[in-house]
């Protein structure tokens, strides 16, 4: 809501909703979804994360083919923000409690711990760079627990601001290159500590942005340590939606500061998506669904997530970038190597 619809007292209009039998609509999510398709090919052929080639395919058709991008933006807005959530919501069949309790409560409370030393560190670190109060809270949330689908989900709970999404691109394509350098590095920096079994994979499901990358770095080290690495990181996963929850809650609390006081509770509520994510985790827990059902609606959230990124790379222009801050790059590698610390720090402390 704007300006001038809180000092006129109404509500802004509705939006129409999407024509989904109309061209521009159908041609949008299709060209998003082939540019998923084609970012996951790369991935299974050459190894590069999916989300930073979808992106670079993105904003390579916008800037090669920009009267394709204009005509089809309705399916392209619609994947961006519809599609988005709906990924994300889907991200709970891959939270499962039996696998979590498995690791035990030292694992896990070390895990929990970091999750959030690296949200108010995080968050702290984006703020003495004088990065904006969302986009601090983006980049935290993005290095605590998932990398580009947290980024997407914190960046989607917070009231819009021009530039956000812009922003946000930039931490998708930064995390992305961090994770992989971590998936190479972070296995050599465990064997220079010492590190056991457990230890490394505490290591690198703890401490890696992206679920593939800490698969990567986990099964390269052994087949064990890739198994419980991925575990801890959906330990991570699981904190997806008490974090972006209080960022919700935070913000847009914010934004209904000069609302009246008697309705405010009404602006404060928790995003559909993320209710969707709980639901589905607990259906999941309960072994309720047969484990090909879980097994599909997790890889189709991960579908789901690179037509939405490659939807938000055709959005975003490569002139755009140039206007975002330098210093976010920085924010992120300071956040990153803050995160390091404290799972290193706490995996020595508690003798694991």
């Amino acid at each position: 809501m704007d300006s001038s619809d809180r000092i006129a007292g109404t509500a802004p209009l509705p939006k129409p909703a999407p024509n989904w039998k109309s061209p521009p609509f159908l041609g949008g999510t299709l060209l998003c979804a082939a540019l998923a398709v084609a970012a996951v090919l790369a991935n299974s052929l050459a190894g590069v994360p999916t989300m930073l080639v979808v992106l670079a395919l993105g904003m390579g058709v916008r800037l090669a083919l920009p009267r394709l991008t204009a005509w089809s933006a309705a399916g392209i807005g619609f994947t961006s923000t519809t599609v988005l959530r709906a990924g994300v919501a889907l991200l709970g069949f891959r939270v499962v409690a039996d696998d979590l309790l498995a690791l035990g409560f030292p694992a896990l409370g070390l895990v929990l711990t970091s999750v959030a030393a690296t949200v108010l560190g995080g968050f702290a670190i984006a703020r003495l760079l004088r990065q904006p109060a969302d986009l601090a809270a983006v980049s935290a949330t993005s290095v605590a627990i998932c990398g580009a689908s947290a980024a997407l989900a914190a960046s989607a709970a917070v009231p819009r601001r021009a530039g956000l999404e812009r922003e946000t691109v930039l931490v998708i394509l930064i995390v992305s290159l961090l994770s992989t350098a971590a998936m190479l590095g972070y296995p050599v920096l465990a064997r220079a500590l010492a590190l056991d079994a457990d230890g490394t994979a505490l290591l690198l499901g703890a401490a890696i942005h992206d679920v593939a990358q800490v698969a990567g770095a986990g099964f390269a080290v052994s087949e064990d340590t890739g198994v419980r690495a991925v575990t801890v990181k959906m330990i991570r996963v699981a904190c997806l939606l008490p974090v972006v929850m209080g960022i919700a809650f935070i913000f847009i609390g914010r934004s209904a500061a000069d609302a009246q006081k008697g309705k405010r509770w009404r602006a404060i509520r928790p995003p559909t998506f993320l209710v969707l994510f709980f639901l589905f985790a607990v259906i999941t827990s309960t072994a309720l669904l047969p484990p090909g059902v879980s097994a599909a609606a997790g890889a189709t959230a991960s579908w789901l997530l690179a037509a939405a990124v490659g939807a938000i790379g055709l959005k975003t222009g490569f002139g755009e970038l140039k206007a975002a801050r330098p210093s976010l790059a920085l924010t992120l590698v300071a956040q990153t190597a803050w995160q390091l610390a404290v799972v290193v720090a706490l995996i020595f402390a508690l003798g694991l």
